[in-house]
């Protein structure tokens, strides 16, 4: 079991290497969309997660991972993280989310899904930075950022 774990880290990092992406930087470039309305823009559309970043490199999802997404409405996110779904208080701000505790199902999907729910999870804990970035919704936590896009 050790085993097929170091392997799928292994591999997670293997993917995180060949799968990097632009995803921005830290400085405000002009880019985004900004301004004092983005937290109408993030409430009221589902977001599909694009790609996660961790250490400066952001990877894509898995072709056999079904795509998570978020649903932001009247202070709550409903998510799909990749294996479970449930939902949780989340207040946006103008440049924060403060996420409440998310309550998810708790079955098991395999090792790649389960990891990605991981990493989508470790981004819904407290407040967390955002911006939309050409349409794109980034949530910038800590020490998973994600990249999401909207399906509306």
């Amino acid at each position: 079991m050790n085993q097929a774990r170091r392997l799928l880290a292994v591999l997670l990092a293997t993917a995180l290497v060949i799968g990097v992406v632009a995803c921005g930087s830290d400085s405000d470039s002009g880019s985004g969309d900004g301004g004092s309305g983005d937290a109408a823009k993030v409430e009221g559309q589902t977001w599909k997660l694009m790609n996660i970043a961790t250490a400066g490199a952001a990877t894509s999802i898995p072709n056999n991972v079904k795509t998570p997404t978020f649903e932001f409405s009247d202070g709550m996110v409903n998510v799909f993280a990749g294996c479970n779904s449930g939902s949780g208080k989340a207040e946006i701000g103008e440049k924060t989310i403060t996420f409440g505790p998310v309550a998810l199902t708790k079955k098991s999907c395999g090792e790649v899904p389960n990891q990605v729910e991981t990493y989508v999870t470790m981004a819904l804990k407290g407040e967390v930075d955002y911006k939309l970035d050409q349409g794109n919704l980034v949530l910038e936590g800590k020490p998973v950022s994600l990249v999401l896009t909207s399906s509306d």
